[in-house]
C-alpha cells in the first residue's frame, strides 16, 4: 500500500498512459475490421479481453521481472512497479464494479440486489476493520520483534486467505478479489510477508509453478498453426497493436515528464514484460472455449516471444549507475577545510552502530567544522514486493532494530555541540544484488562527501563471522559510488549493542595513516587532517617513500608534496600531530614499517590503492597484493586486516571517487 500513498506524477501519467492508449487504438481497429476477421474472432469477445489484459501490466510479474534484472530499486524500476500497481487495483476495481452492475441487473428482485450489495460492503468493512488490526496485532504485538509468525498465526493468516476468496465466489465475484483486497490490508514484510514467504515460495514456487508451466507448454501445438496463416496472423495483428500502443503511451508520458528516450523507452519495456499472470488468463480463455487451439498456441508463443525481446533490451538501454559516474565530483580534498562534511554512514546490523559513531565522534566536529550525518539503514526484503527507500520513522509499536540505529546516533547528535552535528536517518530494504542502487542514489542526492561501509566480516572475540552478501554490496558501492567510500574494519571498537558509546568515549585516541601517494591517500590525508580538531585525538601521519627515489614530476606527485606541504603548516604548532618519514628499499620494506608500527596506534588509515587505482608497477607495494584476500582493502588494508595484531587495531581504508581531474572540485564547493 506503500507505493498507492503518494504516487508520483510520472509513475500515474505512464500508469494510465500505457493502458488507455492501446486500448483506443485496439479496439477501434477491431470494430473496423470486424467483418474481415475470421468467424472464430468475428463473433468473439477474445480480442477486446486480448485488449485489456494485454493493455495493463501486472505487479507480481514485473516486480520478479526487475528482482532478476537486480532493478528492483532503481529509480525506473520504482516508476514501473508504482505504475503497474495502479493500474491493477484500478482493473480490479472497476472489474468489481462491472461484476456488481451485472449482479445488479441479472437480479430478480431488489431484495436479491440489496443482499448482494449488503454482502460486498460488509466484507469489505470487515476486511478495513477486522482483518487489518488483528494483522496488525499479529505481525507487531503477538510475534516478537525479528522472529516469523508462529504456527499458529501462520494458520490463521492462511486461512483467512482462503476464506476471503471464498466469501467473494459465493457473493458472484471473481475469487481473486478476496484475497488480493486482504493482502493490500495487513501488513507486508516482517513478520507476516517473510512467513509466507519462506513456508510457501519453495512449495509454490518450486512445485506448483513449473508443473502449472509445463502443462500450459503441452497445451500449447504448433503444428496447429500450419494451414491457419489467416487466424493467427489476425490474432499476431491486435496483440502487436497492443504493445505497439503500450510502448506509445508510455513513452509519451515518460518524455512528457522530460525523461530521456533511452530511460522512456526502457520503462515502456519494463511494463511489457508478461509473465505467470498472462499464462493464466490464456489457460482461462482456452477453457472456457473463447480461445481455440491455434489461438491458444498463438498467444503462449506471443507472451514468450515479447518477454525474450523486452529483457535484454532493457539491460542494453538502461544502466542505472550512469548517472552516477557522470556525477559531480565531491571529495574531501577538493573541499574547504573548514566545509561542512557530509558523510553518509551505512549499516546492515544493529552492531555496526558502535564503531562507526566511535569513528565519527574522533572526526573533529564542532561549530566550525561541522558534520551533516545521513544514516542509511539497510536491510534485505524479505516478504514484501517492491524495495523500500524513505526517511525513518519510529514505530508506533515495538521498538524496531531501525529505531534502535536512530536512537543511538540521536543520542551521539546530542552530546556534540550545538550545531556540529546533524543527523538525517533513513531507511532502505532492497536485495543484496541491488542495494548499492540505494546507496549510490542517497548519497547522490544528499550530496555527501563520503559513505561510510562496515566490513563484511565481524568478530565477537572468539570466533569471526563472514557475510558474502554484505561483501558484494559493499564492492558494488565501491564501484559504482558518486563520492568517496571508506570501509571500516572494526577490531577494537564494537562495544556489542548499538548504544554502547554512552559510556565508551574518546575510544579512538591514538590514530595513524600511512602515506605511499596517490588520490585515495590524500582522500585519507584530508579525513585525517580533521580529527586534531576533536581535541582528544593525536595524529600521526607516515610518509613512506623510496630510497633514491627520483620522482618523474608527475600531477599525483606534485599533488602529494603539496596536500602534505598544507597538512604541516597547518599544525606544525600542534603537539597532537606528528608526521615521520620512513624510507625503505621495496613491498617488503614497506609492510616492515607497517607491522612494527601499527600496533602503537587505536586506528590505522590508508588509501586503498586498488589496482586499478595505483600507479602501475610501484615498488612501495611490490607483492603485497600476490596474497591479497580482500582485494575491497587495497594492499595495505588487506594485510593490516590480516595482520597478528588486527584483533587490536581498527583500519579505516579509503577510496577517492574516480574518473574525474581534480579541477573538478571547484563546481562543487
Amino acid at each position: 500500500m506503500s507505493l498507492l500513498r503518494r504516487p508520483s506524477g510520472r509513475a500515474v501519467a505512464v500508469g494510465l498512459a500505457g493502458s488507455v492508449v492501446p486500448l483506443a487504438i485496439t479496439l477501434p481497429v477491431f470494430h473496423m475490421l470486424q467483418p474481415t476477421l475470421p468467424a472464430d474472432l468475428r463473433g468473439s469477445s477474445l480480442i477486446t479481453e486480448i485488449a485489456v489484459r494485454l493493455s495493463l501490466s501486472s505487479f507480481p510479474v514485473i516486480a520478479d521481472a526487475l528482482a532478476e534484472l537486480d532493478l528492483l530499486n532503481s529509480e525506473l524500476g520504482r516508476i514501473a512497479l508504482t505504475a503497474s500497481l495502479i493500474t491493477d487495483v484500478t482493473s480490479w476495481f472497476l472489474r468489481a464494479c462491472f461484476a456488481a452492475a451485472f449482479l445488479v441487473t441479472e437480479a430478480k428482485s431488489p431484495a436479491f440486489t440489496t443482499k448482494i450489495l449488503a454482502s460486498f460492503v460488509g466484507f469489505v468493512f470487515s476486511v478495513a476493520f477486522v482483518a487489518r488490526p488483528a494483522g496488525r496485532y499479529i505481525a507487531y504485538k503477538r510475534t516478537p520483534a525479528g522472529d516469523l509468525l508462529s504456527e499458529g498465526s501462520f494458520v490463521v493468516v492462511v486461512i483467512a486467505a482462503l476464506l476471503s476468496a471464498l466469501v467473494t465466489d459465493v457473493i458472484g465475484f471473481k475469487y481473486m478479489i478476496g484475497p488480493m483486497m486482504l493482502g493490500l490490508a495487513i501488513p507486508g514484510g516482517m513478520p507476516i510477508g517473510a512467513t509466507m514467504t519462506e513456508r510457501l515460495d519453495s512449495f509454490f514456487i518450486a512445485l506448483f509453478l513449473p508443473v502449472y508451466m509445463a502443462l500450459a507448454g503441452y497445451r500449447t501445438d504448433f503444428s496447429e498453426l500450419g494451414g491457419h496463416e489467416e487466424k493467427w496472423c489476425a490474432l499476431e495483428l491486435f496483440v502487436a497493436l497492443c504493445v505497439a500502443g503500450k510502448m506509445v503511451g508510455c513513452i509519451a508520458a515518460g518524455l512528457f515528464f522530460a525523461m530521456p528516450i533511452g530511460e522512456a523507452t526502457a520503462l515502456a519495456l519494463m511494463l511489457n514484460i508478461r509473465g505467470i499472470v498472462e499464462v493464466a488468463a490464456i489457460n482461462n480463455w482456452g477453457d472456457t472455449m473463447k480461445a481455440t487451439a491455434e489461438h491458444y498456441s498463438t498467444l503462449t508463443l506471443s507472451m514468450v516471444l515479447i518477454t525474450a525481446a523486452a529483457t535484454p533490451l532493457i539491460k542494453l538501454l538502461y544502466d542505472p549507475t550512469g548517472r552516477f559516474a557522470r556525477a559531480k565530483r565531491r571529495t574531501m580534498e577538493g573541499a574547504r577545510p573548514n566545509a561542512e562534511l557530509r558523510v553518509m554512514a551505512c549499516l546492515y546490523t544493529e552492531d555496526h552502530a558502535a564503531p562507526l559513531i566511535d569513528l565519527l565522534e574522533a572526526s573533529g566536529a564542532n561549530h566550525d567544522f561541522p558534520v551533516s550525518l545521513i544514516v542509511l539503514h539497510l536491510t534485505e526484503l524479505v516478504g514484501r514486493a517492491a524495495s523500500v527507500l524513505k526517511p525513518h520513522k519510529k514505530s508506533s509499536t515495538a521498538s524496531s532494530p531501525s529505531d534502535r540505529i536512530v536512537n543511538a546516533f540521536r543520542h551521539f547528535e546530542q552530546q556534540a555541540a550545538p550545531g556540529a552535528v546533524t543527523v538525517s536517518p533513513y531507511v532502505a530494504q532492497s536485495p543484496y544484488s541491488s542495494m548499492h542502487h540505494d546507496v549510490c542514489s542517497l548519497a547522490h542526492s544528499r550530496k555527501a562527501n563520503l559513505i561510510l561501509l562496515p566490513f563484511h566480516k565481524s568478530s565477537d572475540g572468539a570466533r569471526s563471522t563472514a557475510n558474502s552478501a554484505v561483501r558484494s554490496a559493499n564492492r558494488a558501492v565501491l564501484q559504482y559510488a558518486p563520492c568517496s567510500v571508506a570501509i571500516l574494519v572494526d577490531h577494537g571498537l564494537a562495544s556489542g549493542s548499538a548504544c554502547a558509546t554512552a559510556s565508551n568515549r574518546n575510544l579512538l585516541q591514538r590514530v595513524a595513516l600511512y602515506f605511499l601517494g596517490g588520490p585515495d591517500d590524500r582522500e585519507a590525508l584530508a579525513y585525517a587532517a580533521r580529527m586534531p580538531e576533536s581535541g582528544g585525538t593525536s595524529v600521526t601521519v607516515v610518509r613512506i617513500k623510496l630510497r633514491n627515489w627520483v620522482g618523474m614530476g608527475g600531477h599525483d606527485e606534485v599533488r602529494d608534496e603539496e596536500v602534505l606541504q598544507e597538512f604541516w603548516q597547518r599544525y606544525r604548532d600542534d603537539e597532537r600531530v606528528v608526521y615521520v618519514e620512513k624510507t625503505v628499499e621495496d613491498g617488503e620494506g614497506t609492510a616492515s614499517v607497517v607491522r612494527s608500527m601499527s600496533d602503537k596506534f587505536d586506528l590505522v588509515i590508508v588509501g586503498r590503492r586498488g589496482e586499478d587505482r595505483d600507479v602501475e608497477g610501484s615498488a612501495l607495494t611490490s607483492g603485497l597484493s600476490e596474497w591479497s584476500e580482500c582485494p575491497e582493502l587495497g594492499v595495505l588494508g588487506d594485510m593490516l586486516a590480516t595482520a597478528e595484531f588486527a584483533s587490536k587495531v581498527s583500519i579505516l581504508v579509503i577510496q577517492q571517487q574516480a574518473g574525474i581531474t581534480t579541477g573538478g572540485d571547484a563546481d562543487y564547493q
